[in-house]
């Protein structure tokens, strides 16, 4: 959902909105401010960025408080996430789905990290479970319970579990087990501040968990070797070789 129309500049007046798309609208703006700008958004911010009157504001959110809640609630609502993981093609190769699901789940750490920062946040929200923003694929505003329960996130890991459906025989762990580790690896590896600068890439992260870092040889009359098991999964055994023939 765009915030202005087509062609309208910053601080242009917005057409006239009923209030259900002027909150949504609102409180996308306080998100892409509060990235943006690294803090709260004030509300004569919000108000520029959203081609609007500050008291327009007011109108729809009795305080900002109230809109700044309603903003997280939005920004941590499991429900994007689940549907960009359950569109991951299921004939693509283990690690290309893996890369796929690394590569959403790197983009939602870090778009946590960054708005958790902004807005002093020591901990994530309580979400709820979300089950009609599920079910919209969508965050819908008023559908988050106040209290967790247990199967909050269980259309998130059915979703999760199914990139792996049909590949445990390939693992010596459990799906769940290796996601798992991808996920905490992914969590790790993308905080400049625990990765002391130097993030890794999906693929990096998928390539350390699934075949690790230390060089292998197939071992004599039987097994496969590294590289061999890199292509049956669907990486390309090129790449090895030639970090192979670098290395003294």
């Amino acid at each position: 959902m765009s915030t202005r129309v087509e062609g309208q500049r910053p601080g242009q007046r917005a057409a006239p909105m009923n209030p259900d798309d002027r909150r949504d609208a609102l409180i996308e703006v306080f998100v892409r401010l509060a990235h943006r700008e690294g803090r709260k958004p004030t509300t004569s911010e919000i108000a520029q960025e959203a081609g609007v009157a500050e008291g327009t504001i007011f109108r729809v959110f009795p305080t900002k408080e109230v809109l700044e809640k309603e903003a997280v609630q939005a920004a941590f609502c499991p429900a994007p996430v689940r549907r960009r993981i359950t569109a991951i093609d299921p004939e693509a190769s283990l690690r290309d789905r893996l890369v796929d699901f690394t590569r959403i789940m790197q983009l939602r750490f870090t778009e946590v990290f960054g708005l958790m920062g902004a807005l002093g946040l020591s901990q994530p929200p309580n979400r709820g479970p979300h089950q009609a923003c599920y079910d919209a694929g969508r965050h819908l505003r008023g559908h988050a319970d106040e209290e967790e329960h247990e199967a909050a996130h269980q259309p998130l890991l059915e979703a999760i579990n199914q990139l792996l459906i049909h590949d445990e025989d390939h693992l010596v762990v459990p799906g769940s087990d290796l996601i798992h580790r991808i996920r905490l690896l992914t969590f790790s590896g993308s905080h400049p501040g625990i990765a002391d600068g130097q993030v890794l890439t999906p693929e990096e992260i998928v390539d350390t968990v699934l075949f690790g870092l230390v060089r292998r040889h197939s071992p004599t009359g039987s097994g496969l070797s590294i590289a061999e098991l890199h292509a049956q999964l669907g990486g390309d055994p090129r790449l090895l070789a030639a970090d192979e023939g670098s290395r003294p």
